[in-house]
C-alpha cells in the first residue's frame, strides 16, 4: 500500500459510517418514501424505528447483557466504568464476557453516531462523546491480562465503535477531548493488536481483530503526530485483508455460516470503508466478494422464514443483512436485493448500507441451477428450488478442521417447506457432559458410528466426484481420514433424482470384519412407521417410515440391506435435540453397504413409493415407482466407479457408465428424462438413447415440443442423440456451427462435435 498517495486520497471527517453525501441521499430516500411509498423498503419506517432505538439509548442509566449459554445475565451502569472480572461459570475457562459487552457498547455508539448524521441533535453527540471518553478512560479494552489482546474480541469492537463515535462527531469534540480519544485508539486499541501482526491465521477472531485494526488507524490517520505510527498498522491489515480474501478462494477452511458471516461482515466493512474513505475499491471488488453471496443463498432454507444451514457452530437464524446490503449497493447483486427484499428488517443496517437498490431476481432465475457444489470448502447444496413448497438437502465432507467445526464429516441435513426434518443440533455446548458429546460429536449428526463411537479427527474429508444438472446431480464424499484405523474407507454419495428425491449409497471398507456400523439420521418430527408413532427404543419391521413434521414429511426407506436394524433412540441427557432413527447392519463383512432413499414429502404426495432394488457384487439396480406422478424411475450404479456394462433385472435399460437413470411414464415406452455419468451409452429396449466416442456425464429432458440437455465433455469426442429432426438446435445459447452438429436422418440421431467443456444443448421441434 502506497500510504503518501492514501493520505492524499483520505477524505475529511466523517469517513468512517458514513459521509455527507451519503446522509443527504439517505434523508432523500427517507423523504421519498414518506411522500410516496416509493420503495418496496420503508425507508422511512425504519428511519423511525432507529431513531426510537436512538432515543432509548439516549435515555438509558443502564443497560443488561445476557449470555443464555451459561444462564448469566450482567448490568451495566452508565457512565461506563471498567466492568470487573465476572468469574467463570461452571465448567467453562476464560469464558469472553468482554464479547458480548463490547459490542453493545459499539452497537450503541453506531446508532447514536447515525442518529446525530441524521439530526445534527447535540443530545446525541454528548452521550457518544460520554461512550468515547469512558472507555478512553479503561485501563484495557481486553478482558483477560494474562492474555492481553490473544485471542479477545473486544479489542476488535471497542476499537471499531471509538473509531465510529470519533468520527462521527470529529467536528464537536475539544482539542483535549480529541487528544484523549486519539491516543484511546493508539494505545488501548492498536497496539494491543500488534501481537497480531504476523498471524495469518482465517479464524474469524483475527480477522475481526485486523479489521478493526485497519479502521482504526484510518481514523486517525491524518493526525500528524500518529500518522508514522499507525502507518504500519493501515499497510499490515491491509495485507491480512487482501490475502485472507485472496486465500478464502483456495482455502478449505470454513468455521460455519455464524462465523462466516462475522468474518464477512468485518470484511466487508473494511471494504466499504476504504471506498468511502479515500476512493478506493480494490477490496471490495475482490472475487471472493461473488462467491460470499452464493454460499448463503444456496445454504438458505426453503419457506416464510429465513432459516440457515447449521454445520460446525452456527445457528438456523443468522442476521446477513448488513453483508447483503452492502453487496447488493456496492456489488449490483440482484440475489443480495432479492434476499432484502424477501426478509426485510427495520434495521440500520438496511437504512445505512442500502444506497443503491438493483432489482431484485430470485435466486433460481439468476443462477439458473438449483444445486451447487463447493468443491473448496466441501460443502454441497442438492435442492429444488427457493419456493415455500422446495426442498434443500445440504451434505458437508470437508477439509477443515478448526475449533468450531464438529466431528460431522459425511453429514448431511434436510428442509422441506420451510421445515427442517433432518437435523444438526448447531452450536456445541462447552460444558463437559452428554450435550457437548451430542453438540460436538458424531453421535449427534448424520452421520456413521463404528462400535458405537464417532470420528477421531475435526476435518481431514473431501469431495470425490460430483455433477449437477437439472434432473441429475449426485455427490460423493469420503470421510476415510475423520476415523482411526478401524475404518480403511467410507464413501456415501447421494443422488437427486428429478429433484422429486435422494438415494444415498453408503459404502464402507472396515478393518475388522466384527465392527458394528451404525448410520444415524436425527430429527426434532415425530417418527411414524405403519401408521404410529414411535418412541424412543422402539424398533421397526418395516423398511419404510416417514419423518412427520409441522408442515412436512421425510419418507425415508432402508433399500438395502433388507435385513437392517432400525431403531429409535434419544440420547440420554441431550434428549431436547429430538429423535434419532439408528439404522444399524447387522453383517461381519469387511465391506458393507447401505441405500436409503428419502423423500421429501408436501401436501402433494399421498402415497408411498414402491422400490425394487437388486444387488450383483458392486452393481445396484434401482426401479422406483412414483404412483402419483405416474413415473417409473432405473437408477443403475456401479459402487467400484468404473465404467461398466450394467443392465437393470428385466433388461429394459442398459448402460455403459459408472451410472445412468432414466424416468419413465407409466403409460410410455419413451424415456421422459435421462442421465449418464463416466460413460458412453444408454439404451432403452434395446434403442440406444444417448451415445458417445468419449466417457461423459449428459442428463436430458424431453417435453412435448422441445428438450434440454446437459453435456460435460472431458476431451474431445462426438456425441449421439436420438431425437426427431428439430426444427431449431441451441448450442449454449447460440446456433451451432455446421461443424458442429450433423442430422442423420437415416439413423434418426443428431451428431454432435464437441471439444473438452460444458456444454447446454436446447431442441425444439416445432417453430418458436
Amino acid at each position: 500500500m502506497d500510504t503518501i498517495q492514501f493520505l492524499k486520497d483520505l477524505k475529511p471527517h466523517p469517513r468512517i459510517l458514513f459521509n455527507a453525501r451519503e446522509i443527504k441521499e439517505i434523508k432523500s430516500r427517507v423523504s421519498v418514501d414518506d411522500a410516496a411509498g416509493a420503495s418496496a423498503i420503508s425507508f422511512g419506517e425504519i428511519w423511525e424505528e432507529v431513531q426510537q432505538q436512538a432515543e432509548k439509548y439516549l435515555a438509558e442509566n443502564d443497560f443488561k447483557v445476557a449470555y443464555p449459554s451459561c444462564d448469566v445475565v450482567l448490568d451495566i451502569t452508565l457512565p461506563l466504568v471498567e466492568l470487573d472480572p465476572v468469574g467463570d461459570p461452571p465448567g467453562y475457562v476464560d469464558y469472553p464476557f468482554w464479547t458480548m459487552y463490547s459490542r453493545a457498547i459499539e452497537e450503541r455508539i453506531k446508532v447514536l453516531s447515525f442518529a446525530y448524521g441524521m439530526t445534527g441533535d447535540v443530545r446525541y453527540s454528548s452521550m457518544i462523546k460520554e461512550y468515547l471518553l469512558s472507555l478512553s478512560s479503561f485501563s484495557k479494552w481486553y478482558e483477560f491480562p494474562h492474555r492481553g489482546a490473544e485471542g479477545n474480541l473486544s479489542n476488535a469492537h471497542f476499537l471499531l465503535g471509538v473509531a465510529i463515535g470519533y468520527d462521527a462527531v470529529f467536528n464537536t469534540l475539544s482539542a483535549q477531548e480529541k487528544e484523549t480519544i486519539e491516543e484511546a485508539i493508539f494505545s488501548k486499541g492498536l497496539q494491543p493488536l500488534e501481537i497480531d501482526f504476523d498471524n495469518q491465521d482465517s479464524h474469524n477472531i483475527i480477522a475481526s481483530k485486523r479489521v478493526s485494526m485497519f479502521v482504526g488507524a484510518l481514523a486517525i490517520l491524518d493526525v500528524p503526530i500518529y500518522t508514522d505510527r499507525v502507518k504500519l498498522f493501515l499497510e499490515n491489515s491491509f495485507e491480512y485483508i487482501s490475502t485472507y480474501l485472496d486465500n478464502r478462494l483456495k482455502d478449505p477452511e470454513i468455521e460455519g455460516l455464524l462465523y462466516l458471516n462475522v468474518a464477512a461482515r468485518h470484511l466487508l466493512m473494511a471494504a466499504d470503508i476504504l471506498q468511502r474513505s479515500a476512493s478506493r475499491d480494490e477490496l471490495i471488488n475482490h472475487e471472493y466478494f461473488s462467491f460470499l453471496p452464493d454460499v448463503f443463498m444456496y445454504m438458505l432454507g426453503t419457506g416464510a422464514n429465513a432459516s440457515f444451514v447449521n454445520f460446525s457452530d452456527s445457528f438456523y437464524k443468522l442476521d446477513i443483512l448488513y453483508s447483503m446490503a452492502v453487496l447488493a449497493s456496492n456489488r449490483n447483486h440482484p440475489v443480495a436485493s432479492w434476499f432484502i427484499h424477501r426478509f426485510p428488517e427495520k434495521k440500520l443496517d438496511l437504512l445505512l448500507d442500502f444506497k443503491k437498490i438493483p432489482a431484485p431476481v430470485e435466486p433460481g432465475q439468476f443462477y439458473k441451477q438449483n444445486s451447487k457444489v463447493f468443491p473448496v470448502i466441501g460443502w454441497a447444496s442438492l435442492r429444488s428450488g427457493w419456493q415455500e413448497g422446495d426442498h434443500l438437502l445440504a451434505f458437508n465432507s470437508s477439509e477443515s478442521g478448526k475449533d468450531h467445526n464438529h466431528f460431522d464429516q459425511n453429514n448431511f441435513v434436510l428442509h422441506t417447506a420451510g421445515e427442517w426434518l433432518i437435523t444438526n443440533p448447531g452450536y456445541q455446548d462447552y460444558v463437559e457432559g452428554p450435550r457437548r458429546e451430542f453438540t460436538l460429536g458424531t453421535v449427534g449428526h448424520n452421520s456413521m458410528l463404528v462400535d458405537g463411537k464417532g470420528q477421531m479427527y475435526r476435518g481431514r474429508s473431501r469431495f470425490v466426484d460430483y455433477y449437477t444438472s437439472e434432473g441429475f446431480s449426485y455427490i460423493i464424499g469420503d470421510a476415510s481420514g475423520a476415523y482411526g484405523p478401524e475404518i480403511i474407507g467410507w464413501e456415501r454419495k447421494i443422488i437427486h433424482l428429478d429433484q422429486r428425491y435422494f438415494v444415498m449409497f453408503d459404502k464402507v471398507e472396515k478393518s475388522v470384519n466384527e465392527s458394528d456400523l451404525s448410520f444415524l439420521f436425527h430429527t426434532p418430527a415425530s417418527i411414524h412407521a405403519g401408521g404410529e408413532i414411535l418412541a424412543a427404543g422402539e424398533q421397526l419391521n418395516q423398511n419404510t417410515l416417514h419423518f412427520t413434521g409441522e408442515k412436512a414429511v421425510a419418507e425415508i426407506s432402508v433399500c438395502y440391506p433388507s435385513d437392517a436394524e432400525k431403531v429409535v433412540t434419544r440420547y440420554p441427557g441431550a434428549e431436547q435435540y429430538g429423535a434419532c432413527l439408528q439404522v444399524r447392519l447387522k453383517e461381519s463383512e469387511r465391506f458393507q453397504n447401505l441405500v436409503t432413499l428419502i423423500r421429501p414429502c408436501g401436501s402433494e404426495n399421498k402415497n408411498e413409493l414402491s422400490y425394487e432394488l437388486f444387488r450383483s457384487g458392486p452393481f445396484f439396480d434401482l426401479k422406483v415407482t412414483d404412483p402419483d406422478l405416474g413415473i417409473t424411475d432405473y437408477l443403475l450404479v456401479n459402487e467400484e466407479r468404473t465404467t461398466v456394462y450394467q443392465s437393470s433385472k428385466d433388461n429394459q435399460v442398459k448402460i455403459k457408465a459408472e451410472q445412468g437413470w432414466i424416468a419413465l411414464a407409466h403409460d410410455e415406452k419413451a424415456p421422459i428424462k435421462f442421465g449418464i455419468v463416466g460413460g458412453n451409452e444408454l439404451v432403452l429396449n434395446e434403442t440406444v438413447l444417448v451415445h458417445s466416442s468419449e466417457n461423459i456425464n449428459v442428463s436430458g429432458s424431453f417435453y412435448e415440443e422441445s428438450a434440454k440437455v446437459k453435456i460435460e465433455q472431458h476431451q474431445k469426442g462426438k456425441v449421439y442423440i436420438l431425437a426427431a429432426n428439430p426444427h431449431c438446435i441451441l448450442l449454449n445459447g447460440n446456433p451451432p456451427s455446421e461443424k458442429q452438429v450433423l442430422w442423420d436422418s437415416e439413423k434418426g440421431v443428431l451428431e454432435f462435435e464437441l471439444s473438452a467443456g460444458i456444454y447446454y444443448l436446447d431442441l425444439f421441434f416445432r417453430a418458436v
